[in-house]
C-alpha cells in the first residue's frame, strides 16, 4: 500500500513538474514572440516569425501571426506609395501653377497702371490682382508644405537673433492690423536671442502664426518674448470666436481649418508648416485656449 502511494506521489510530482515546465516554456515563447512582433512592426524588415516551442498550437499561432504581419506590411507599403504619389502631385501642381499665376499678376499690374481704364474698371482689376496675390500665397504654402513633407527643403543655419526677426515680422504686419482698427500689444525682451538656425524658416514660423491670429482673432492681440527655463520663448495671444476646445487636438494637423466654409481662404497649412520648421530646428510649439483667449507658445533652446 505504501509502495502504491509512493508511486502515485512520484507520478503526480513528475506530472506537475512537466506541466509547470511546459507552462514556463510556453509563457517564455509567447513573450519572445510578442517582443519579436513589436520589433518587426517598428522596422521595415520582412523576417518571418518562427517558434522555438514544439507545439501544434504554437505553430498555428506563429503561422497566423506571419500572415497578419505580411498583410500589415503590404498595406503599409501601399500607403507609403500613395503618400509619395500625393506629395509628388502636390509639388508638381504647385510648381506648374506658379508660372501662369506670376504672368497673370504681371498683366493685372500693367492694367492698374494703364490710363485708358475707367475708375470702375481699375477697381475691378485691383480686386482681381489682390485675389491673385492671395492665391499665390496659398500656392506658396502648398509648395512649401510639399517640400517639407518630401524632406526636400534645406535649412541654411547660421547665428541669428530671434528677437530681431520677431520684431521685424511683427512690424511687417502693422499695416494689416491698422486696416482692421487694431493695435497689438508687443512686449519684446530687451536683449538679443542668439540662436543657430535658418533665418528664412524662423521668419516663416512667425509670419504663419501671426497670419493665423489675423485670420481667426477678433481683438486683444498680444505678442511677447522672454527667456524662461533656459529657453527663448515667444507667445502669441488673441481673443477668438472661431477656435473651440474641440479644435485644440487638431490645430497643427495638415489641411485642418476651423473655418469649415473656407471663407477665409486658408489652406490649413500655416500652423502645420510652423510646427514642422520649429521642430526641425530643435524647438517646440504648443497651443492652448482659455476663456476665449487662444495662445501659441514657441520655444527655442538657448544656445
Amino acid at each position: 500500500m505504501n509502495v502504491g502511494i509512493w508511486v502515485y506521489a512520484i507520478f503526480v510530482t513528475v506530472s506537475l513538474l512537466f506541466f509547470i515546465s511546459a507552462y514556463i516554456l510556453h509563457r517564455r515563447e509567447v513573450i519572445r514572440l510578442s517582443k519579436k512582433v513589436e520589433k518587426l512592426l517598428r522596422s521595415d524588415t520582412h523576417v518571418e516569425l518562427n517558434t522555438e516551442f514544439p507545439s501544434r498550437d504554437m505553430e498555428e499561432l506563429v503561422t497566423s501571426l506571419n500572415r497578419l504581419l505580411e498583410t500589415y506590411q503590404e498595406q503599409m507599403y501601399m500607403l507609403q506609395k500613395k503618400d509619395e504619389t500625393i506629395k509628388e502631385t502636390i509639388t508638381n501642381l504647385a510648381h506648374d501653377l506658379r508660372t501662369p499665376m506670376t504672368a497673370m499678376q504681371g498683366y493685372t499690374k500693367m492694367l492698374m497702371e494703364s490710363t485708358e481704364l475707367s475708375g470702375e474698371d481699375r477697381t475691378s482689376v485691383k480686386v482681381i490682382h489682390e485675389r491673385l496675390l492671395a492665391l499665390n500665397r496659398l500656392l506658396d504654402q502648398l509648395f512649401e508644405f510639399a517640400r517639407l513633407e518630401a524632406e526636400e527643403l534645406e535649412l541654411y543655419e547660421d547665428t541669428v537673433d530671434l528677437n530681431a526677426i520677431f520684431c521685424s515680422v511683427a512690424v511687417s504686419f502693422y499695416g494689416a492690423f491698422e486696416a482692421r482698427g487694431l493695435e497689438p500689444q508687443i512686449q519684446i525682451a530687451d536683449m538679443p536671442f542668439l540662436f543657430w538656425g535658418d533665418e528664412k524658416a524662423i521668419t516663416r514660423i512667425f509670419e504663419n502664426v501671426i497670419s493665423n491670429a489675423l485670420a481667426h482673432g477678433i481683438k486683444d492681440y498680444a505678442f511677447s518674448s522672454y527667456v524662461e527655463a533656459n529657453q527663448y520663448t515667444f507667445v502669441f495671444q488673441n481673443v477668438t470666436n472661431d477656435i473651440k476646445e474641440t479644435d485644440m487636438d487638431k490645430i497643427f494637423e495638415r489641411f485642418y481649418t476651423t473655418d469649415q466654409s473656407r471663407s477665409k481662404k486658408t489652406t490649413g497649412l500655416g500652423l502645420t508648416i510652423a510646427k514642422k520648421l520649429t521642430i526641425r530646428m530643435g524647438g517646440s510649439i504648443c497651443a492652448s485656449l482659455k476663456d476665449g483667449v487662444f495662445e501659441i507658445k514657441i520655444c527655442f533652446p538657448c544656445k
